[in-house]
């Protein structure tokens, strides 16, 4: 589920207190990398980009940088996230060659898609094998995912993609309904919302389904929604 204004409305109204979004970490670093406590004036946190996920925390840098050289990016410039921590780890169990394949002078390359904006803000994308190619433009999932989940009729998604002869790939959002709008909105009414909110390009075929199948952490399992494809 993604957060989104009607939710952080109805929580706002129920507790008097501002919800928001989880900030970006990894288990190798065993913390949050990141903070976005004080994004949340004027919804600009849900209003730009996704996946906004806030500023380094204190002692933690972050850089995005060029897949194959590793060279740092320009502000804006979608590349491989990496960060530098007082808590990362010293390395992966007996596995010294992939330790040494992500860390390297105190960096850690993380695999996940992400830029920096001009404001100095994360942004994350997605991992780097979930990318897709369509019509030789990088479409990320979580993105679109995230895009799904400010429409208040949708309680959760899962993106994936399929071979398609004339884009290369396309995107196919699987969709689970709100059960107050279930009946009410069909798979043509939220292609047509996505045709709003997203670039052409990332627009997805839609699916609706009665239930997304589910990790026991509630993670979408993205390898059973094939299965789900008519």
């Amino acid at each position: 589920m993604k957060l989104n204004l009607e939710m952080r409305a109805k929580w706002m109204e129920l507790t008097g207190t501002v919800l928001r979004e989880l900030s970006y970490g990894m288990t190798e670093t065993n913390s949050s990398d990141t903070f976005t406590l004080g994004a949340q004036k004027n919804d600009m946190d849900i209003n730009i980009r996704p996946i906004f996920c806030g500023l380094p925390v204190g002692g933690t840098e972050i850089k995005v940088t060029d897949f194959d050289t590793r060279e740092v990016l320009p502000l804006g410039e979608e590349g491989e996230i990496a960060l530098k921590s007082p808590s990362l780890m010293k390395g992966y169990w007996k596995k010294p060659e992939e330790t040494n394949l992500v860390i390297q002078n105190g960096w850690i390359f993380t695999g996940d898609i992400g830029m920096l904006d001009e404001d100095g803000y994360l942004h994350v994308l997605g991992r780097t094998k979930e990318m897709l190619k369509v019509k030789g433009m990088s479409v990320f999932p979580l993105e679109v995912e995230s895009l799904l989940g400010q429409n208040p009729a949708i309680e959760g998604s899962g993106v994936i993609g399929i071979p398609d002869d004339k884009k290369g790939q396309m995107p196919v959002a699987f969709i689970k309904l709100r059960d107050s709008y279930d009946g009410k909105e069909t798979e043509d009414t939220i292609l047509a919302w996505c045709k709003k909110k997203m670039a052409t390009y990332k627009v997805p075929r839609i699916k609706i389904v009665k239930e997304l199948p589910l990790t026991s952490t509630g993670k979408v399992k993205k390898d059973e929604l094939y299965k789900l494809l008519d």
